[in-house]
């Protein structure tokens, strides 16, 4: 064999040895369509995906996002069918099924209303009077989730209570304030100036990256992924990057929402 074909043998073998172990690292991540926070369709596969990318890649590993239906998406992998789930609320429930790690970042969770509708927030018993749209599976306020007296109908994604509530087939619609917004930009936005949020949230929770206890090596890979995180956000990476997304205020998530889904 020439000293040529040789080098071109060892060479071929060491990309081989290196793709595998880039495949190896490769972690597969159960998650939902619900923008602005991760949607395949979405820059970066949105702002959580594009957190947690750049997060992993501090500790050499890579995210494939696996999307389905949230309660599949949490069902699997609590079951251990993925490597973790992302971004999730953390309720009793799921701190016993999964590891937790430092918060993505927060989302503000509330109510959406329509304009012509002077409904206020100010305690769950005031809520007593409306018919309330939640997405099934989903975890809200324990309070408000354990409140049986409230007249709740569930659905199984926040679109379908948005178009309720301007239907007037619901009062009022549980729902992320900037994913509110982001929907109504997409799927209707001539009408979108029709419903707002209540400006008090129900909630303001964090997102985390939830690592299933049933995986033999999940708290190993939670203190990565929590390391990997608390760096990124001690660099300043992860302020920067909710800033550029425009998250602060309504009218911005408007137009940063018509920017990316105006002409679909």
């Amino acid at each position: 064999m020439s000293l040529h074909r040789l080098y071109r043998l060892i060479g071929g073998l060491c990309l081989n040895v290196c793709a595998s172990l880039v495949q190896a690292e490769t972690l597969r991540i159960a998650t939902l369509e619900w923008s602005p926070y991760v949607g395949a369709d979405l820059p970066g596969q949105g702002l959580a995906a594009r957190i947690l990318h750049e997060a992993l890649a501090l500790e050499g590993m890579q995210a494939e996002l696996v999307f389905l239906p949230w309660q599949r998406a949490l069902n699997d992998a609590s079951a251990g069918r993925y490597d973790a789930l992302m971004p999730a609320y953390l309720s009793t429930e799921r701190a016993a099924l999964f590891h937790t790690s430092m918060p993505l970042l927060d989302s503000q969770l509330g109510f959406f209303r329509r304009r012509d509708q002077a409904i206020a927030f100010t305690d769950l018993d005031s809520l007593r009077p409306y018919r309330i749209g939640v997405v099934r599976g989903y975890v809200n306020r324990e309070d408000f989730d354990h409140a049986d007296y409230l007249h709740k109908e569930v659905v199984t994604h926040d679109w379908q209570n948005l178009e309720k509530l301007l239907r007037g087939r619901l009062d009022l619609a549980v729902v992320d304030r900037y994913t509110g917004y982001h929907l109504l930009a997409r799927h209707a936005p001539a009408l979108r100036e029709r419903l707002e949020f209540i400006e008090q949230p129900l909630a303001v929770k964090p997102l985390y990256v939830l690592v299933p206890r049933s995986r033999l090596d999940g708290q190993q890979l939670n203190a990565r992924i929590d390391r990997s995180l608390r760096t990124l956000h001690r660099s300043g990476r992860i302020e920067q990057m909710v800033a550029q997304a425009r998250l602060e205020q309504a009218s911005a998530i408007r137009a940063f929402a018509g920017q990316h889904f105006g002409a679909r």
